[in-house]
């Protein structure tokens, strides 16, 4: 493990042994996990694991390519009975 300290005006010095993967100017997303770990990631590196991902659903007709419009598909029974629309048939 590695430890660095937060200095005044909470800048975050990057132990040298971390430095060859990250590049000048680079932007990072930072987070604090459930165990109080300070999580830095170069968005760079996200975007390339979600476009990886992203192209495995691609081209399916059975999926809309709008999430919201999948959930809507996938439980429209539900969602119209929570509004009121349709009757209720646990009674």
């Amino acid at each position: 493990m590695l430890r660095t300290k937060i200095e005044k005006d909470f800048r975050v010095k990057i132990p040298e042994s971390l430095r060859p993967s990250l590049q000048v100017g680079e932007e990072l997303l930072i987070s604090i996990d459930q165990s109080g770990r300070i999580l830095m990631i170069p968005e760079s590196r996200v975007l390339e694991i979600l476009d990886q991902t992203s192209g495995m659903w691609s081209g399916r007709q059975d999926i809309p390519s709008d999430g919201v419009s999948y959930v809507n598909q996938v439980r429209p029974g539900r969602r119209l009975r929570d509004l009121g629309v349709l009757p209720d048939d646990s009674d």
